[in-house]
C-alpha cells in the first residue's frame, strides 16, 4: 500500500472541516460509501470520522429533507437528524465525512438549514457527477425498484419532453446538476463547493479524489465489491415492473411492497450473475442526443458558477451519442423472461417475507426478512451498535435525572 502523505495536496480541505457528499444518485455514491464504511478504522487513524451508524445516514437525510421513507410511507423522526448533528459536533477536532445521495433532494431553504446545523463555515459540499446519458437508464430502473410501473420509453418521453410531468419533476430535482450546484454553493459558498467528475473507466478514481479532498494517504480507501448494487438486466427489471403493477392492482400498502421487492426480490435478483447474452436496458438515440444537449448546458452553467471542479467535464457527455441500441427501450416491446429469473424473484419475496424463519437449516441465503444493510453486517458489528445505543440511551436518561 502506498502510504504517501497527501496533506500537502492543495485540493485538501482544512483539517477539522465537514465534507458533505450529497450525490446525486447514480454517481458512484454506493462505491464510495461501501469503501468508507468498510475502512472506518483506517479513516479514523488518518484523522477522519465517517459519520452515521451504517453505510450511509440515509434516515437522517430523509428526516431533514422531510421526505417520506419508503419503508414507512412517512418522513422519519427528526431525532435521526439531530443525532447526526450531535455526532458531527462531537468530532470538532477531526475531519468529518458525511455521504448520502438523499441530501440532493433538499430545497434551497433546507440546504441552508443543513449547512448551518453541521457547522456553517466548517462545511464543504461535494457533488459527484456522471454523464446524463448513462444516468437515465440507471435512474429509471431505480424508480421501478422503488415501485414505478411506467415503461422505459414512456418514462424517457416524460423526462425529456414533458417538463411538467411528475416523472420529469422528480428526475430533474436531483439530476439538473447545474441547479443542484447553484443551490448548494449558495448555502456553503462557492469556495466551499466541490464538483467531482466521475470517470467510468477508472473504477477507483472517486476514492482517490476523496482521499485528496480529505488530505489522507493514498489507498486508505479500497474498492468494496457490492454485487447487489449492479444494474439489472432487461428481463430482471421487467419482472419487478410487472410485480409492481399487480401489487398496485391488489391495493396493498407500498411499505409492504418495499419490504418484499425493493429489499427482497430485487436484491436477490441482483445477487445472481447474468448470462452474457441476457438483454440489457438500452437507451434510444434521440434520448441520448437530448441528454447530451442538456449536459452541455449544465457544463457551461456549472463553469460559470465558479465552484472548484475536479476532472474533465467533457466526460459528462455520452460518447457516440446514439450508438446504443434502441429496440428494447420502447414502449410496447414484449419481453420474454426465463423461468430461472421468475423463480428467483419469487424466492426473493419468500425470503423477505420472513416466512423462512425456523426453516433455515441448510439454507444458502440467510435472508430471514432482514433489511439488506443488516445482512451485510456481522453479528459482532450488530452487537456493538446495539450496545452503543443502549449505553447512549442510558447516559441520556441519567443526564435528565441529574438535571
Amino acid at each position: 500500500m502506498n502510504r504517501s502523505n497527501a496533506l500537502a495536496d492543495p485540493r485538501a480541505i482544512p483539517k477539522g472541516s465537514v465534507l458533505l457528499h450529497i450525490g446525486p444518485p447514480k454517481t458512484g455514491t454506493s462505491a464510495l460509501q461501501g469503501a468508507c464504511h468498510a475502512q472506518r478504522a483506517l479513516l479514523a487513524s488518518a484523522g477522519v470520522h465517517y459519520a452515521g451508524p451504517g453505510v450511509q445516514p440515509s434516515t437522517a437525510a430523509f428526516a431533514v429533507t422531510r421526505r417520506e421513507h419508503p419503508s414507512t410511507g412517512r418522513p422519519p423522526s427528526m431525532r435521526h437528524w439531530r443525532s447526526l448533528v450531535k455526532e458531527v459536533a462531537s468530532h470538532r477536532n477531526e475531519t468529518v465525512l458525511i455521504s448520502s445521495e438523499f441530501f440532493a433532494g433538499a430545497s434551497a431553504e433546507q440546504a441552508h438549514e443543513i449547512v448551518a446545523a453541521l457547522g456553517g463555515e466548517r462545511v464543504h459540499v461535494v457533488v459527484t457527477l456522471r454523464p446524463l446519458g448513462k444516468i437515465l437508464a440507471s435512474r429509471w430502473q431505480q424508480n421501478v425498484q422503488e415501485g414505478a410501473r411506467v415503461g422505459y420509453g414512456d418514462w424517457l418521453a416524460d423526462v425529456l419532453k414533458a417538463p411538467e410531468s411528475t416523472h420529469a419533476k422528480r428526475f430533474w430535482s436531483r439530476q439538473r446538476h447545474d441547479a443542484l450546484v447553484a443551490r448548494w454553493s449558495a448555502a456553503a459558498s462557492t469556495d466551499g463547493t466541490h464538483v467531482v467528475v466521475i470517470d467510468d473507466r477508472d473504477h477507483d478514481g472517486i476514492l482517490r479524489t476523496f482521499e485528496q479532498l480529505l488530505g489522507i494517504p493514498t489507498e486508505t480507501l479500497t474498492g468494496h465489491r457490492d454485487t447487489p448494487n449492479r444494474s439489472m438486466t432487461l428481463e430482471e427489471i421487467e419482472v419487478v415492473r410487472a410485480f409492481n403493477q399487480q401489487f398496485a392492482d391488489a391495493g396493498l400498502a407500498p411499505s409492504l411492497r418495499y419490504q418484499l421487492m425493493s429489499r427482497g426480490a430485487a436484491t436477490h435478483l441482483k445477487r445472481r450473475s447474468p448470462l452474457k447474452d441476457e438483454p440489457r436496458i438500452t437507451t434510444p438515440r434521440w434520448a441520448l442526443d437530448e441528454a447530451n444537449r442538456v449536459a452541455q448546458e449544465m457544463i457551461e452553467s456549472i463553469q460559470s458558477i465558479g465552484v472548484k471542479v475536479y476532472g474533465d467535464t467533457s466526460l459528462l457527455l455520452t460518447e457516440g451519442g446514439g450508438a446504443q441500441q434502441e429496440d428494447s427501450a420502447e414502449s410496447g416491446t414484449r419481453v420474454s423472461v426465463t423461468p430461472e429469473i421468475a423463480a428467483r424473484a419469487a424466492i426473493g419475496v419468500l425470503f423477505a417475507s420472513g416466512a423462512t424463519r425456523g426453516y433455515e437449516s441448510g439454507s444458502k441465503v440467510p435472508a430471514w426478512g432482514e433489511p439488506y444493510d443488516l445482512q451485510r453486517a456481522t453479528t459482532l458489528q450488530l452487537l456493538t451498535v446495539a450496545a452503543q445505543r443502549v449505553i447512549t440511551s442510558i447516559a441520556r436518561r441519567l443526564r435528565r435525572l441529574i438535571r
